[in-house]
């Protein structure tokens, strides 16, 4: 932790746990674990982190990461405020994220707020992190406000738009109001008040990522930002006023508390504030998007068709009282006329671990999670009837290594041949250089004869 009076706990996805001891959270005593689980059960969730309690040389908290990246409060059992923070960094580094987050256009984004503010973790996570989710926000709301509509909430004699059928059984009826009716609407009107908050919004966003520039993330979402500012032009700029109590998922209601994030200054300009906003970010969806992008690319190489993310399903027709999963769904796969390849992203290190240890080095743990992705790829492999199937698990390739790692099996069923396939594919291009010798090595191998054993890597 950081040697303040409120600690900042750091871990890794996927990595070494750490030791929490009770005077770090503000309480003490043998019998404090079960009440500090307890009032951080939902922070402690939110990043898909494992906790067991060590009791050698006093009791201690161990917290094992998972595969969410995030930051969360941690609060005193006693008083329930917040006593220290936690963040989860990405073991790929923040640059090597923001690389992959750009090459996506950020369509996975980070979930924030929900939460009080986690001490210390403004300086420690990037500003173009919390700040994507925010100019996203913006250009929903002005994709809105260009076809000249704001929405309107008011009380009505008369019906028009949606009524607040809930709002009216509480207050109305309770009143004895029974004809005044609470609607929201959009009509059509500029209101130049959010067009002021939004330029004052992006100038301070255009502001902090400035600071850092040399990352591709920030200098991608520096040009989104100008290019906004662009399209509204010169005008006034107005501080927008707190996000308050901003609920619900309407595209106003977000960009509002977006907003009002930046204007109190809640960890998104990172030089100006020590305690940042909470969030939680799926690396497992990040690498899904990644790898399905990938594919994208590869088609062409290949002279297939690609299938988008969850594109293909296929049925699962139970019989009986009971049921299971619905249906299978790759992640993402290329068709062509006599051959079909599908792919699977799996956000696991198990490539690199059978690379060093073997498989009978592993540990059984990790033996039966690599069955269950196996015996998941090869169930893909009947979901067409061409010749020629390949089932491939895409892991993330540690290391520093110049072509991915692939390796094959063989399987033979009547006409059929199922190749299984792992390959590795880096989380994040270093240079364009390294992203076509990834593709022509991908390309390479799924397109030449190979045998079972064939190794390539």
């Amino acid at each position: 932790p950081t040697l303040s009076a409120r600690p900042l706990f750091r871990l890794v996805d996927h990595g070494d746990p750490i030791r929490i001891d009770p005077t770090s959270v503000g309480t003490s005593g043998d019998r404090w674990i079960d009440g500090f689980l307890e009032a951080n059960h939902t922070h402690l969730r939110r990043l898909d982190l494992r906790t067991e309690v060590e009791t050698r040389g006093g009791v201690r908290l161990v917290v094992h990461p998972g595969g969410h990246l995030g930051a969360v409060p941690l609060v005193s059992p006693a008083t329930r405020r917040v006593a220290a923070g936690l963040l989860v960094q990405p073991r790929f580094h923040w640059a090597a994220l923001g690389a992959v987050l750009n090459a996506i256009g950020f369509a996975v984004e980070p979930n924030l707020g929900q939460a009080p503010l986690v001490p210390g973790s403004a300086r420690e996570v990037p500003t173009w992190l919390l700040a994507a989710p925010v100019l996203n926000r913006l250009e929903a709301l002005l994709r809105h406000l260009k076809r000249g509509f704001v929405e309107c909430t008011e009380v009505r004699s008369s019906p028009r738009g949606r009524i607040l059928w809930q709002q009216w059984a509480q207050r109305n009826v309770a009143r004895g109001e029974w004809s005044r009716l609470p609607c929201t609407f959009s009509e059509l009107d500029d209101d130049p008040e959010i067009i002021a908050c939004v330029r004052w919004t992006l100038a301070r966003l255009e502001q902090d990522l400035s600071s850092q520039i040399d990352s591709l993330a920030s200098r991608a979402l520096y040009e989104r930002i100008r290019l906004l500012g662009h399209e509204l032009g010169p005008g006034h700029k107005q501080r927008p006023r707190s996000s308050g109590q901003a609920s619900g998922s309407g595209w106003l209601t977000d960009a509002l508390q977006a907003m009002g994030w930046v204007a109190e200054e809640r960890g998104l300009g990172g030089a100006r504030s020590l305690d940042g906003l909470p969030w939680n970010l799926a690396a497992d969806q990040v690498w899904e998007a990644w790898v399905a992008a990938f594919v994208r690319d590869l088609a062409p190489n290949l002279g297939l068709t690609w299938i988008g993310r969850g594109e293909f399903q296929c049925r699962l027709n139970w019989r009986g009282s009971l049921s299971s999963m619905g249906a299978l769904i790759p992640d993402t796969g290329l068709r062509g006329p006599r051959r079909v390849i599908w792919v699977d992203a799996k956000y696991k290190a198990h490539l690199s671990l059978l690379g060093r240890y073997g498989w009978h080095g592993l540990r059984e743990v990790v033996r039966d999670a690599h069955r269950a992705d196996l015996h998941q790829a090869l169930a893909y492999a009947a979901l067409s009837a061409t010749e020629d199937t390949y089932t491939v698990l895409a892991y993330p390739q540690l290391g520093n290594e110049h072509h991915p790692v692939m390796t094959v099996a063989t399987l033979a069923s009547g006409r059929r041949r199922v190749r299984l396939v792992l390959a590795g594919l880096p989380f994040g291009f270093r240079s364009p250089s390294h992203r076509e010798a990834s593709l022509s090595a991908w390309r390479e191998f799924l397109s030449s004869p190979l045998h079972p054993g064939t190794t390539s890597g």
